[in-house]
């Protein structure tokens, strides 16, 4: 009896505590509201859609946090390709994740901005995880923009993972 009891607690053990792999590639789209303007004036419209391909690699394991950098376009209504960057925040213990970072347009004109987003992660594979999350994009200098005036993006992202098992 003693046996099988240690056997189940093993098991279990290993069930629960799976590795977090050290390096991530991941495509994202995300689609919602963009509100622009300036000197008291914003309208609202809905946001390009946006697509990005990344890639990430752990800078360290406990709290796990993976620096991550990649490129971007935006589409449907607005035709650009960028590139971003920054750090992402994952708990081993609970899908839940939170990034933030620097995103950069360079063609056909100029956009500079900062984002942060939070969400969750659904493991369905042995290396691939579905996510979804809440993203907010502020872009706040570029020749795309007038002086003193500012674009402010929330999207929903959704996103899938690959990883090492």
């Amino acid at each position: 009896m003693r046996w099988i009891v240690i056997l189940v607690a093993l098991v279990g053990a290993s069930a629960e505590a799976r590795a977090e792999s050290l390096w991530e590639a991941e495509v994202r789209a995300g689609y919602g509201v963009a509100l622009a303007g300036g000197h008291g004036m914003e309208t609202a419209r809905s946001s390009p859609l946006t697509l990005a391909a990344t890639g990430a690699m752990a800078i360290n394991d406990e709290p796990l946090l993976y620096g991550f950098g990649g490129f971007t376009v935006e589409t449907v209504d607005r035709n650009t390709i960028g590139a971003l960057g920054g750090i992402r925040l994952q708990s081993a213990k609970s899908p839940l994740r939170l990034a933030g970072g620097a995103t950069y347009i360079f063609a056909p004109k100029t956009l500079w901005g900062a984002f942060a987003s939070g969400g969750a992660c659904h493991r369905t594979g042995a290396t691939m995880k579905v996510c979804g999350d809440l993203m907010m994009t502020t872009y706040f200098e570029g020749t795309d923009l007038p002086t003193g005036h500012m674009v402010t993006e929330g999207q929903l992202v959704l996103g899938v993972v690959f990883d090492a098992p």
